[in-house]
Protein backbone atom coordinates (compact mmCIF):
# COMPACT_ATOMS: atom_id res chain seq x y z
CA UNK A 1 0.00 0.00 0.00
CA UNK A 2 1.71 3.28 -1.37
CA UNK A 3 0.13 6.13 -1.28
CA UNK A 4 2.05 8.81 -3.90
CA UNK A 5 0.36 11.86 -2.90
CA UNK A 6 2.37 11.72 0.14
CA UNK A 7 5.71 13.45 0.32
CA UNK A 8 7.38 10.94 2.50
CA UNK A 9 6.60 6.89 2.83
CA UNK A 10 5.84 5.49 6.43
CA UNK A 11 8.53 3.47 7.97
CA UNK A 12 5.61 1.20 8.92
CA UNK A 13 3.04 -0.42 6.87
CA UNK A 14 -0.32 0.40 7.73
CA UNK A 15 -2.48 -2.33 6.35
CA UNK A 16 -2.69 -4.53 9.02
CA UNK A 17 -4.76 -2.45 11.09
CA UNK A 18 -8.49 -3.42 9.76
CA UNK A 19 -7.51 -7.09 10.60
CA UNK A 20 -6.65 -6.00 13.56
CA UNK A 21 -9.34 -4.05 14.46
CA UNK A 22 -11.63 -6.64 16.12
CA UNK A 23 -9.17 -8.44 17.92
CA UNK A 24 -9.04 -5.13 19.82
CA UNK A 25 -12.58 -3.81 19.65
CA UNK A 26 -14.55 -7.48 20.37
CA UNK A 27 -12.95 -8.05 24.17
CA UNK A 28 -13.19 -4.07 24.82
CA UNK A 29 -17.23 -4.43 23.82
CA UNK A 30 -16.77 -7.71 26.24
CA UNK A 31 -15.05 -6.44 28.59
CA UNK A 32 -16.58 -2.62 29.33
CA UNK A 33 -19.96 -3.64 28.33
CA UNK A 34 -20.81 -5.71 30.82
CA UNK A 35 -18.96 -3.69 33.68
CA UNK A 36 -20.98 -0.36 32.89
CA UNK A 37 -24.28 -2.69 32.82
CA UNK A 38 -23.10 -3.23 36.50
CA UNK A 39 -22.29 -0.09 37.37
CA UNK A 40 -25.21 1.59 36.14
CA UNK A 41 -27.73 -0.99 37.72
CA UNK A 42 -25.56 -0.94 40.86
CA UNK A 43 -26.21 2.54 41.26
CA UNK A 44 -29.72 2.46 40.05
CA UNK A 45 -30.94 -0.14 42.37
CA UNK A 46 -28.77 1.73 45.65
CA UNK A 47 -30.48 4.89 44.50
CA UNK A 48 -33.78 3.02 44.76
CA UNK A 49 -32.94 1.79 48.45
CA UNK A 50 -31.64 5.33 49.65
CA UNK A 51 -34.82 6.97 48.24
Amino acid sequence: MIIPNLPFNLPFDLSFIPSILPSILVPLVGLLLPAITMVLSHLYIQKDEIL
